[in-house]
């Protein structure tokens, strides 16, 4: 291996972010960087093929786990604590401390995320226009205000299970309470979206409404695709987007 991977650890308030970072073994200078948020109740282990090829291609990348994010997070934190307003404060955090790291270039840093993970970094990247660079997200999850808009958090009394974690009513509370499209589209830098065209939990309508407010953005569609590459799909997803930040970075 010609990169480096090494356990990284972040603060979000008082929980400790477990994280890794990927470099380049041999580099000179500041590197573009890529900081990589993971889906719901998944973790870091999930784009770490993402970040090790981007690290063999001169970018410093690093991936975290939420905290309270999946049942087998390494953070910090409960999953019943959990919300998008959380996640959005850990990535913030995460953002600061690479900024202050001696070998990123804070005029190039860049965000990834799949799912869940690909909905708090656009929303996140909309909040800091001036530090964000670009975006590549796969299947971001627009759909979540949706989903969960009719759920009254007054009679969220009790955690409440859904899809192999638990959750509470901090859940509901912390969804953006705005149009979360009006919101990204202030984001003008560029930014990759990647869907299947048979995502049954993430409607490619969702992508295709995102990229229409996006000043700079271009759809790959990946066809007969579901939530959640195949391998041969996910390959081909990564050499996209590993094409795709080489490009803006270098």
């Amino acid at each position: 291996m010609n990169f480096t991977v090494t356990e990284t650890p972040c603060k979000s308030g008082e929980n400790k972010i477990f994280g890794v970072l990927c470099l380049p073994k041999e580099h000179n200078g500041k590197l573009p960087v890529v900081i990589l948020s993971h889906g719901y109740n998944s973790s870091y282990s999930h784009v770490l093929d993402i970040a090790q090829s981007l690290a063999e291609n001169g970018f410093a990348a690093y991936c975290f786990d939420f905290c309270g994010g999946s049942a087998i997070s390494k953070s910090g934190g409960v999953s019943t604590d959990m919300s998008i307003e959380t996640e959005i404060s850990d990535l913030k955090s995460v953002i600061a401390m690479i900024s202050e790291c001696s070998f990123a270039d804070r005029e190039r840093i860049y965000l990834y995320g799949e799912s869940q993970g690909g909905f708090v970094s656009a929303l996140t990247a909309a909040q800091m226009t001036d530090r964000i660079a670009g975006m590549a997200l796969l299947y971001p999850a627009f759909c979540i205000p949706d989903n969960w808009i009719s759920e009254d958090p007054e009679k969220m009394t009790g955690p409440v299970e859904f899809m192999g974690m638990k959750l509470s009513r901090k859940f509901r509370e912390g969804l953006p309470e705005y149009d979360v499209f009006e919101a990204v589209s202030a984001f003008k830098a560029p930014v990759l979206l990647l869907h299947g065209d048979s995502d049954r939990l993430v409607d490619i309508s969702y992508s295709e409404k995102l990229c229409s407010v996006l000043e700079n953005c271009r759809l790959e569609v990946f066809e007969n695709e579901g939530h959640g590459f195949s391998p041969k799909a996910r390959k081909r997803m990564r050499e996209m987007t590993v094409n795709y930040f080489s490009k803006l970075a270098f």
